[in-house]
C-alpha cells in the first residue's frame, strides 16, 4: 500500500552500478537528468560507503562517479548509531557482506542509516518515509532486501522507484 507521504531514497551502490551499467546516459538521458533532480532537491541520499564503493581511490570516475561527486554532501558520514545498527543487522545476517573483501562494504551501512533517519524523524519531519533503493535480488535471504524486510525499513528494486517517480521512458530516434 502507498503512503501518501513524500519518499525520501537512501540509494545503494548495486542500483547505482545497475545505472550506469545498463542505462548509459547517452541512452537514457532523461533517467540521468532525473536522477540528479533527485539529488539536488535532496529527495535522494546515500552512505559514504556506498560513495567509497563508487569513487575510484585513482583515476578518472566513469559515468555514475561523476555523477555523485557532484552531491558528495549527501552521502552521510558513519555514526555511532549506525555502528551499533551495523552490528545488529551483521548478527542477524552474517552473509551480506563477503568476510574475505578486501574493502568495507557498504549494505549493512545503508540499512543501518535509514534505521537512523527513521528514528530521528525530526530531520526531514514527520511527513516522509524512507526507502532503500536496490538492485538486489528480493529471492536472497542474505542480500538488502531481506535485511530490510526484517528491520521494518521499506525497500525498492529499481524499477518500483522508477515507477514510485512516475517516470516512463519511451523510445525515440535521434534526427
Amino acid at each position: 500500500m502507498k503512503s501518501n507521504k513524500p519518499n525520501i531514497y537512501f540509494i545503494d551502490s548495486s542500483a547505482l552500478i545497475t545505472v550506469n551499467r545498463f542505462y548509459p546516459s547517452k541512452v537514457f538521458p532523461d533517467l540521468w537528468k532525473h536522477m540528479e533532480e533527485l539529488f539536488k532537491h535532496k529527495k535522494m541520499f546515500s552512505h559514504e560507503m556506498v560513495y567509497d564503493e563508487i569513487i575510484p581511490s585513482s583515476g578518472a570516475k566513469d559515468e555514475i562517479g561523476k555523477l555523485i561527486a557532484k552531491y558528495k554532501s549527501s552521502f552521510y558520514p558513519i555514526t555511532n548509531k549506525q555502528g551499533q545498527l551495523a552490528l545488529q543487522i551483521l548478527a542477524n545476517f552474517p552473509r551480506l557482506i563477503d568476510a574475505r573483501a578486501k574493502k568495507d562494504e557498504a549494505d549493512p551501512w545503508i540499512i543501518s542509516l535509514v534505521i537512523e533517519k527513521m528514528e530521528e524523524e525530526s530531520l526531514f519531519g514527520k511527513d516522509s518515509d524512507f526507502v532503500v533503493v536496490s538492485a538486489e535480488s528480493e529471492k536472497s535471504d542474505t542480500k538488502i532486501p531481506a535485511a530490510c524486510k526484517h528491520f521494518k525499513v521499506r525497500h525498492m528494486n529499481l524499477f518500483q522507484f522508477f515507477e514510485d517517480n512516475g517516470w516512463e521512458f519511451s523510445v525515440s530516434k535521434r534526427p
